[in-house]
């Protein structure tokens, strides 16, 4: 019986191999081979039996889900095989046959993060993909593993169509939803948001934050680039006063480096704000089907080419600050860089 190999007969302390003639004991379930059970003529474990004794496996599917059952969710001791509760931080332990069984079911029905980011893309073929776990607070107060499944709520709205609508990275996102939902906290810091700025949110599709800050981020940086002018350049403003510069540069250097922040910590919330509005407007608008599966990824997703055009527009504009800054800055620019 494969099940019984590798453990071990508890009267001749042999391993069990397949080819092994196995008895089993009908009250407590130990396995001995047959000639053991023959010559001692009882289970070995008999005197135990009406307090409730059963076998444990050693080795094989059981054993390794007891183990891992074992592991505790929320501080990651390693208890013993078969324990209830953790014994660091008490708290309850997973059932070795519900872990032994749920390989299977999220074969099945599994959470959205343990399938292909595509699946929920029309056309896309299914394949197995990283799995990503929640942990969210209990009642007694600990905190417990969950797994979101597709049909599952995150802030009001389905898992699927959450990833549906976010095309590119829907597991970083749904993670920091759910964890938005969860605890009502809803700052994060992004380092795309804020290395990025503007470039984050067309890339994300949100195009009035995005040209809005596409044009503040131009505006605080034209102090500096006037100063740059004046210096290299000091004929082009004519006589128009020039004192309030240095001022104005180093507040709009602060400002930029405040807006830069806020976005980092503010970017995914509203995101998230903003995506949930288009959401709910196309599942108001589809019934649940296909229709409203493609639907959700023309309104999301991504545009790459929003993030370079607003690139683009920027090296315009260092252009346009070179040449009105005049030969002697292009000199000097070409000398730095060995032209």
């Amino acid at each position: 019986m494969a099940r019984y190999t590798g453990n071990h007969c508890p009267v001749c302390e042999q391993a069990f191999t397949d080819d092994d003639d196995i008895v089993v004991c009908p009250d407590c379930g130990t396995p001995y081979h047959r000639a053991c059970w023959h010559k001692v003529g009882a289970c070995l474990h008999q005197s135990e039996h009406a307090a409730g004794f059963e076998w444990k496996p050693e080795f094989g599917p059981e054993a390794e889900a007891a183990a891992h059952a074992a592991i505790c969710p929320n501080c990651g001791t390693h208890n013993e095989p078969g324990s209830t509760r953790c014994s660091h931080c008490g708290v309850p332990l997973p059932d070795p046959e519900d872990m032994a069984h749920r390989e299977d079911a999220q074969a099945e029905s599994g959470p959205i993060y343990a399938r292909d980011p595509n699946h929920y893309n029309p056309g896309a073929a299914q394949a197995p993909g990283p799995h990503i776990e929640a942990y969210g607070t209990g009642v007694d107060g600990g905190i417990y593993r969950r797994e979101v499944g597709p049909e599952d709520p995150i802030d009001g709205i389905k898992a699927k169509h959450w990833a549906a609508f976010l095309g590119r990275s829907p597991m970083y996102y749904l993670m920091q939803f759910f964890r938005m939902s969860e605890t009502k906290r809803r700052l994060t810091f992004s380092f795309s948001a804020f290395f990025f700025g503007p470039a984050y949110f067309l890339y994300r599709k949100m195009w009035t934050e995005g040209i809005a800050l596409a044009v503040l981020t131009i505006l605080l940086s034209l102090p500096t680039m006037m100063g740059t002018i004046a210096y290299y350049n000091a004929g082009f403003f004519g006589d128009m006063p020039l004192g309030w510069l240095p001022t104005a540069a180093t507040i709009a250097d602060i400002g930029n480096w405040v807006v830069r922040i806020l976005l980092a910590m503010f970017a995914v919330s509203l995101y998230e704000k903003r995506a949930k509005a288009r959401i709910t407007a196309v599942c108001d608008r589809l019934p649940e089907g296909p229709e409203r599966t493609e639907a959700l990824a023309r309104s999301g997703g991504t545009s790459l080419l929003a993030a370079l055009l607003y690139f683009g527009v920027l090296a315009l504009v260092e252009v346009a600050f070179l040449y009105m800054a005049g030969p002697a800055f292009l000199s000097l620019a070409g000398a730095s860089f060995g032209l």
